[in-house]
């Protein structure tokens, strides 16, 4: 009988839940609610429904700690159903189950503004019953607790975030993996958690700031710079400041991204609205502030700098107006709150070795404003002059144009970000990995397509020494009509990513609205990084206008990614039928590899080397890439691979043989992601197994990725930024445990274990190729999301002796498949019919809407 769904035995496939494609709706607004909480026993249950359990907090049971599971992120909130006095309660946030005993939790994070909370610790002041919610979104965490700080005791009934995040089930998302290793199918759910929590629905994350008639009404939060001062230099700020609670902060001589003098005024701490809580070492009452970074207090592993501290000699009252100017000069900073004048000489401020703030001057750059942790404060009639007394600036803080001035305006686009809790910018390096996540799990191309319009429209213009290049790491809330302001251009393979990931979209949705849409920028872009070709070498160098992450001018990663990215974009240039820049850009792309092969390969230790210089080290960014990008042969991949064992650090492999063997030496994920790709790209299309290639991929599955899932408390479902070579999380609690840069094992498990991969645009030709040879799995299923809808796929190796082999494959109609093994078969059958005999290789066509069952014998 021919081939259905209906006739597949598991655990091939699902049968009638996979013949039915899932699709997301796009988010809305739920209410999350932790998985089991803790007072004084035991953990127990919660219930995510109406029936929540409630609990009480007072003097004798003051504490109770919330898991939720995985990564969750929204706005925090709990209802009181009864209480017998106003009391205080402070909230901490955490991933790690590790920060809740941290005085900062696992924050702050003030590298930005983000759109959400800067602290991971907040006070509520509870006055009566009824729901008690945070203005701030905390971007993501695992565990949270709630404190008891005063007498009295409060009921809550019902705790949790209001989120816009997507939480469906990873086994009900579009795209889906299973095998028979367990612990595989853990680690792809990974990155589709990730995606879930650091991708940001357009309209999701409203601004930090209010705009009011009385000025700008600013929470405690990162300060957020104007743009308008940028390069001001030796000007004297003013503003009237009325404190709410507790303090009012504000920047000088700061780069548009934060970096700078930070000044936190002090109220007097009045009883009735000051917290029981309040760190009266870091911001003592009464009292001018002084820091210089970020802000006052960096993250719980991050060293913070010095504070400088000036009392003042009167009371600073709440609920009224102060007027405080700041002025600028050569030696220091001059700041009168009304008539009383505190002066902060530069050399007290403590900047980090080597560096002066991102203004690049320690008196040149603009202002911000932004209350420090639990502050309100509001801002109004800002003004600037320069030292005859001109006039520079003046804004009343009373227009919603402020929001775009100091990029806090609410998120108009579908984004992804590289962190959920942190950085929470969109990164265009981090975003090469997400799409394919994306595209392999929740499928929300919306999110794709909306990241990479809002990098599209951040190019720098024609006057700008960037000309051609795309912002590498635009913030939420930034307006692109300041992108050459903003100037966040200096990873230069940054830009390869941004472009590798318009031609992957393009490949896998077929969106030829957004090709045609963005073409000019794309072309522009193109030629942008032509120019990064060296006239004498043929590789890719810097410029001298920036770096590159992956590793140096003239080195095999930069050069090898130039190199793939261009053959991409040479193909989407067909496609618009811009046949000279296809024909161009493709010579460009052989001329790189064959620079690579010519000035980069080692033969002698079978490794491509780092650069022209050290031909003797082996990274594996630029190991990767030389297979990835074709580059290699099959002989110097295998080469190349076996070299690996070079670089083994623990439980996974460092960046280069040049990095110290150190307990401290932070293993990446995202480098990592990209070996794992080769090494599966180089399995799948051999026709041996390959010993060196299973032990690469075991060290990076095995120990590596199963670093994230096999420790309860840092787990939090999803994939994170670095490790330490004993699989703890690496840089400490400042590590980003929802980083899609980490999660690559969910599109290289889809794509290569179970095999299912585009090969023209939008799906309309497709291959189903699992690599079996080099992988502990004996059997793999799942669904792949396509624009005409899923594939799915399965296979099985049968027998004591793992000598038969199942292959099933329904595709979509309009689409052409092929099922492809490239290691020897002695016989096989289609759909019960013999179809070949005699050792070779096998390839079966698969028409649009049909499906194919196909029986191996091996030899």
């Amino acid at each position: 009988m021919p081939f259905t769904l209906g006739s597949i035995a598991a655990p091939v496939l699902w049968g009638c839940l996979a013949l039915t494609p899932l699709v997301n709706a796009h988010s809305k607004e739920t209410l999350v609610r932790p998985t089991r909480y803790r007072t004084n026993a035991g953990f127990r249950n919660y219930t995510s429904d109406t029936q929540s359990p409630c609990f009480t907090l007072d003097p004798q049971t003051p504490l109770v700690t919330l898991d939720y599971g995985t990564e969750a992120a929204g706005f925090p909130y709990f209802e009181v159903e009864s209480l017998s006095t106003p009391v205080q309660i402070e909230a901490k946030y955490s991933e790690p189950y590790t920060g809740l005993d941290e005085p900062f939790a696992d924050g702050p994070f003030d590298f930005a503004n983000g759109l959400s909370n800067t602290f991971r610790v907040e006070t509520f002041n509870v006055t009566s019953t009824g729901r008690v919610k945070s203005f701030f979104i905390q971007g993501g965490q695992r565990w949270q607790n709630l404190k008891l700080l005063t007498d009295g005791s409060i009921r809550i009934c019902d705790i949790g975030l209001r989120s816009e995040n997507e939480r469906t089930p990873v086994d009900r998302l579009p795209g889906f993996f299973e095998s028979s290793n367990s612990l595989y199918n853990k680690i792809w759910a990974l990155g589709a958690r990730t995606v879930q929590q650091a991708c940001i629905a357009a309209g999701a994350a409203p601004s930090t700031w209010e705009v009011t008639e009385d000025g700008v009404y600013l929470r405690g939060q990162q300060p957020a710079q104007s743009v308008q001062g940028a390069s001001f230099d030796n000007y004297t700020l003013t503003f009237d400041t009325k404190i709410v609670r507790g303090g009012t902060g504000w920047k000088v001589a700061a780069g548009v991204g934060g970096y700078g003098a930070y000044f936190v005024l002090t109220s007097e701490y009045p009883s009735d609205s000051t917290f029981v809580n309040v760190n009266r070492t870091v911001v003592p009452p009464n009292t001018l502030a002084v820091g210089y970074g970020w802000n006052l207090v960096n993250q719980t592993s991050l060293t913070s700098g010095k504070v400088n501290y000036y009392p003042l000699p009167f009371d600073v009252k709440e609920d009224q107006w102060y007027h405080i100017a700041t002025l600028i000069n050569a030696t220091g900073y001059g700041v009168v709150v009304n008539k009383t004048e505190v002066f902060v000489p530069l050399a007290d401020l403590q900047t980090p070795a080597g560096t002066i703030g991102g203004s690049g001057s320690l008196t040149g750059g603009t202002w911000g404003f932004g209350p420090y942790q639990d502050q309100v404060a509001l801002v109004k009639d800002v003004e600037v002059h320069a030292q005859n007394g001109t006039v520079l600036y003046q804004n009343p803080m009373t227009s919603d144009a402020v929001l775009e001035e100091y990029g806090v305006l609410p998120n108009t686009h579908s984004v992804c970000l590289d962190g959920a809790k942190r950085d929470r910018l969109v990164w265009s390096g981090d975003f090469f990995h997400t799409y394919r996540i994306v595209q392999a799990s929740t499928y929300r191309n919306d999110f794709i397509s909306g990241t990479l319009e809002y990098l599209m429209d951040r190019q720098a213009d024609n006057s700008s020494v960037y000309e051609g290049l795309f912002s590498m790491s635009p913030q939420m809330g930034q307006s692109a009509k300041y992108t050459d302001i903003y100037s966040s251009f200096g990873l230069l393979d940054y830009q390869f990513f941004t472009l590798e990931a318009v031609a992957g979209y393009y490949k896998n949705s077929g969106d030829r609205a957004f090709l045609q849409k963005y073409w000019s920028k794309i072309e522009k872009g193109v030629e942008a990084v032509l120019r990064l070709i060296d006239e004498q070498t043929g590789l890719a160098v810097t410029d001298n206008i920036g770096a590159f992450f992956l590793g140096s001018s003239n080195g095999t990663a930069a050069s090898a990614l130039l190199a793939h990215t261009l053959s991409g974009m040479a193909d989407l240039a067909i496609a618009v039928n811009a046949t000279e820049s296809a024909w161009s850009w493709s010579q460009s792309a052989q001329t790189i590899k064959q620079a690579v092969n010519q000035h980069l390969w080692n033969p002698a230790l079978g490794i491509y080397g780092v650069d022209i210089s050290t031909l003797d080290e082996q990274a594996i960014a630029g190991s990767a890439w030389a297979i990835l990008s074709g580059i290699a042969n099959a002989t110097q991949a295998q080469s190349t691979i076996a070299a690996l064992s070079s670089l083994r650090l623990g439980i996974g492999y460092k960046s280069s043989t040049s990095v110290a063997n150190s307990s401290s030496t932070n293993l990446a994920p995202f480098l990592s992601g990209f070996l794992l790709e080769a090494l599966f790209q180089a399995s799948r299309n051999s026709a041996d197994a390959s010993t060196e290639r299973a032990t690469a991929i075991s060290v990076l599955l095995d120990q590596l990725w199963a670093a994230m899932v096999t420790q309860d408390e840092y787990y939090t479902g999803t994939s994170w930024e670095y490790l330490y070579p004993d699989g703890r999380p690496g840089l400490d609690l400042y590590t980003s445990h929802a980083h899609p840069w980490g999660g690559a094992p969910t599109y290289v498990l889809s794509e290569y274990v179970l095999g299912v991969q585009s090969t023209s645009s939008g799906f309309k030709t497709w291959v189903f190729q699992p690599a079996i040879l080099d992988v502990k799995v004996s059997w793999a299923r799942g669904r792949v999301p396509t624009p005409r809808g899923p594939i799915q796929a399965s296979w099985r190796l049968g027998g004591a002796d793992k000598k038969s082999l199942q292959l099933q494959v329904c595709g979509p109609k309009e689409t052409k498949g092929v099922v492809i093994l490239p290691f020897a078969v002695e016989s096989y059958t289609v759909d019960g019919k013999p179809t070949s005999s005699g050792r070779g290789t096998l390839e079966v066509a698969v028409a649009g809407g049909s499906c194919a069952d196909i029986r191996v014998s091996l030899p």
